[in-house]
């Protein structure tokens, strides 16, 4: 699995916020480019983690899994 750790960060930023422009802003990226790196990550652990259709939006069944163990295993950053 091809895994970039602020892939992670992303989704958390996102979680925490239900706002894809403002877990964008968050992490100093473009809105677009923001999208790109959840659908990324989306598209490296196989499964939908974000319901689009909705706002805020919302985590999926498989995006709650994947954020509670996400937020568990997560690493302080120094």
């Amino acid at each position: 699995m091809d895994f970039e750790t602020r892939w992670l960060e992303d989704f958390l930023a996102l979680a925490s916020t239900q706002s894809f422009s403002k877990a964008a802003e968050r992490r100093h990226v473009t809105q677009p480019a923001f999208s790109r790196r959840i659908k990324s990550l989306e598209e490296t652990v196989g499964v939908q983690l974000v319901d689009r259709s909705r706002t805020p939006i919302q985590l999926t069944a498989e995006g709650q899994i994947f954020f509670d163990h996400s937020a568990q295993h997560r690493q302080p950053t120094a």
